[in-house]
């Protein structure tokens, strides 16, 4: 009877130290597993929040090119009207009438301060990494510019090479400015397919 005890005693024993180690397993995988889930939730918060960030400088982003859109768009409008009288002054020549050469005076005067638009423009570029694009609207600046100094308000009549190189100009601006909102536009729309 005393070897049976013994036995049960061993049977126990050894029962008992599996029980220990299965509950020292059980611990074990438990706290890997809880360990994991916080990790887990800690990396998904975080690239949510990165995921938002991205999200929030593309949008950013998204709204510089409009607003550079937008100066540019109040430059071509008073340089339109600016160019308008501009044909209607070198078609007339010496007979333009003194309140026309005013009102041209007075849109020079307005086109020179509305530059400050496209210097603001330009300096939007270049904080968002657009040298291409900053160089285009400094080019199509450079042929306003250039065009303001051919046409002077006390000059009485123009040549057939500054009717030329009037018209040249013209063309010239319409078609950088044409290049300049196409590569604006898909910058724009590659900023807004990216979020």
């Amino acid at each position: 009877m005393i070897c049976q005890y013994e036995e049960v005693d061993k049977y126990l024993a050894e029962g008992a130290m599996v029980t220990i180690e299965m509950l020292d397993t059980a611990i074990k995988v438990a706290t890997g597993f809880l360990l994991g889930s916080v990790l887990l939730y800690l990396y998904l918060r975080r690239s949510g929040a990165v995921a938002q960030r991205n999200r929030d400088d593309l949008d950013r982003r998204r709204l510089l090119l409009q607003q550079v859109s937008d100066q540019v768009g109040k430059v071509h409008h008073v340089y339109q009207q600016y160019l308008s009288l501009v044909v209607e002054y070198s078609r007339m020549g010496v007979n333009w009438p003194e309140y026309r050469r005013k009102e041209l005076r007075k849109k020079t005067e307005e086109l020179v301060a509305v530059f400050q638009e496209l210097n603001a423009a330009q300096a939007t570029l270049l904080l968002l990494g657009e040298k291409k694009l900053e160089r285009a609207l400094r080019v199509y600046g450079a042929r306003i510019v250039a065009m303001r100094r051919l046409v002077s308000a006390e000059k009485l009549e123009f040549s057939g090479d500054e009717l030329n190189e009037l018209d040249d100009n013209k063309k010239e601006i319409q078609g950088l400015r044409e290049a300049f909102y196409d590569s604006l536009s898909d910058r724009f729309m590659t900023s807004r397919q990216a979020a």
